[in-house]
């Protein structure tokens, strides 16, 4: 875990600290910035630092960006977590880097940051999707099943009467949050009395949402639904993966195979699914494309699949794939890598590869003072 933490940008269209040409607000403490997003569909937070230079720089973008936007909906926030009334909060949020933009969505924080290019076009086109996002509306399960779909993302559909009714509106909400995660479909009939949501894992089964259909109670469900069991990681996506700092257990596969993906998501969602998120990630990547990470490992191509543990501080790799085959031989190779994890004093393993794919102080300043420290 990072010893120093970092701080976020320009947050919501408030006028705490209002200039002549922006509509960015700049609370000095918590009971500002809370009276500010209240009420408010959207709320744009930068966590940044006055003297930090990559957060100056995007908040001039958020400036721009806010007066695309109608002030009564969405508010832009910058939040300088270098000042004492602030630097609680940013700690509380778990801001590890400055700047970092997030989004309230209709009330709820969205765990997702942005990490997007920073400029203006980028950032609108993320807010614009995330605020008027298209469901596809189908007839019947049989429409869903002629659809070409990426089996390795779930299917969140949803069952309603009319697309007037309440319970389908929220769900339309909830979905431009989700989108980039799972695929969102609704069948709308006028013979449905009572309003239904689904998920559907094309390798574990559907699932049905028992409760109440307003937007915190979807939301909640459908994030903790939407998140892979096993997600695949790519040189574009690995720097959200790896910044919690959680171990990795990889699969390298080679190419686009799925049978093996299909059977190491078995192989985790039956013996450590209870870890994932709290003490473990579990994703796959193209072999061909992490050939380093393998000669590291002394694995070539013709290994694959490999599976291995990549904690940060020491890497392992399973004997052999076909121990899945074996009930339980994952979660002993699992839980032995992160026994011994722990006995090591070393801060980091230079030898991983991963552990070099974490924010860049190329894009990132990493201390709430907004200088890195040596």
């Amino acid at each position: 875990m990072f010893a120093r933490t970092l701080l976020f940008l320009p947050f919501v269209c408030g006028l705490f600290t209002k200039h002549d040409h922006t509509q960015v607000t700049k609370p000095t403490n918590i009971a500002e910035f809370k009276d500010e997003i209240k009420e408010k569909e959207l709320a744009v937070v930068m966590y940044g630092a006055v003297k930090c230079q990559h957060s100056n720089h995007l908040e001039h973008v958020i400036n721009e960006l806010s007066l695309h936007y109608n002030s009564t909906t969405a508010t832009f926030v910058s939040l300088d977590c270098s000042k004492e009334g602030l630097t609680a909060y940013c700690r509380e949020q778990h801001i590890r880097k400055l700047p970092t933009l997030k989004f309230i969505y209709l009330g709820v924080y969205l765990k997702t940051e942005y990490r997007g290019e920073r400029r203006l076009a980028a950032i609108k086109e993320f807010i614009d999707e995330l605020i008027d996002h298209d469901i596809p509306i189908l007839e019947d399960i049989a429409a869903l099943e002629k659809i070409r779909i990426d089996q390795n993302h779930r299917c969140v559909m949803g069952f309603f009467k009319s697309t007037d009714s309440p319970e389908y509106r929220n769900f339309k909400k909830v979905s431009g949050v989700f989108h980039k995660q799972c695929y969102f479909y609704a069948f709308i009939n006028e013979v449905q009395q009572v309003p239904l949501i689904a998920v559907r894992d094309f390798a574990l089964g559907d699932e049905v949402y028992v409760g109440k259909l307003d937007v915190v109670p979807i939301h909640s469900w459908i994030r903790d639904n939407c998140r892979p069991l096993v997600t695949e990681m790519t040189f574009e996506n690995a720097e959200e993966i790896v910044e919690p700092n959680l171990p990795l257990l990889i699969l390298y596969r080679n190419g686009t195979d799925k049978e093996v993906v299909n059977r190491f998501t078995q192989a985790v969602n039956t013996e450590i699914r209870d870890l994932l998120y709290r003490e473990i990630l579990a994703v796959h990547v193209d072999g061909n494309m992490f050939k380093h990470a393998l000669r590291i490992a002394k694995k070539t191509a013709e290994s694959m699949p490999v599976i291995q543990i990549d904690t940060f501080k020491f890497f392992k790799t399973m004997d052999s794939f076909e121990d899945l085959n074996q009930t339980g031989s994952l979660r002993k190779f699992v839980q032995k890598s992160l026994e011994k994890s722990q006995e090591i004093d070393e801060a980091a393993n230079r030898n991983s590869i991963f552990q070099r794919l974490k924010p860049s102080k190329s894009r990132y300043s990493f201390s709430f003072t907004g200088h890195d420290e040596l």
